[in-house]
């Protein structure tokens, strides 16, 4: 179990480095959009349209980083005052709900990037963006997301598995 959770921590610390570019290329972008327009009156074409696709794929990618911290915002006053048994529950059920939620943006993620792929989807704009280059971070981050919820479910039925190699 702790190779399948280095190997996933390993992605989604890759995943929020790329998360990290796309947002300061984002920044990058929308300096130069205003030196351009504001400054020296030349037309911007493709800025706008990217600092969009950067930020919302920045958004996706950062989520499993997010969750490999433990990071994500909880409420965890009934959590804190359970025994053990019950946190385990309490894990448990928002495992399984988290997971049906990220499996559903993982599945219709990939249903769009298929269908975007196969039938050449463009951005309405000048520009005409493929859109299977915007749409890809979607179905990666949620089925990365799937995969450590996965494995959190199973460490919050099985802790035995946690504990046994962490002493090996």
């Amino acid at each position: 179990m702790s190779a399948v959770l280095r190997v996933l921590n390993g992605l989604a610390w890759l995943s929020g480095i790329l998360a990290m570019l796309l947002l300061a290329s984002a920044t990058v972008v929308v300096t130069q959009m205003v030196i351009w327009r504001y400054f020296l009156g030349a037309s911007t074409v493709w800025q706008t349209e990217y600092v969009i696709f950067s930020t919302t794929a920045a958004m996706m990618l950062g989520a499993p980083y997010v969750l490999a911290l433990k990071g994500h915002v909880g409420v965890d006053l009934l959590v804190e005052r359970a025994g053990s048994g019950m946190r385990r529950v309490f894990a448990l059920i928002s495992g399984l709900a988290s997971l049906f939620f990220v499996g559903a943006l993982a599945w219709s993620g990939l249903h769009f990037l298929f269908e975007a792929t196969m039938k050449g989807w463009t951005t309405d704009t000048i520009w005409a963006l493929p859109l299977w280059i915007p749409f890809w971070p979607v179905p990666f981050a949620f089925a990365l997301m799937s995969l450590q919820l996965i494995v959190q479910i199973i460490l919050a039925v099985f802790p035995e598995l946690d504990s046994a190699e962490g002493a090996a």
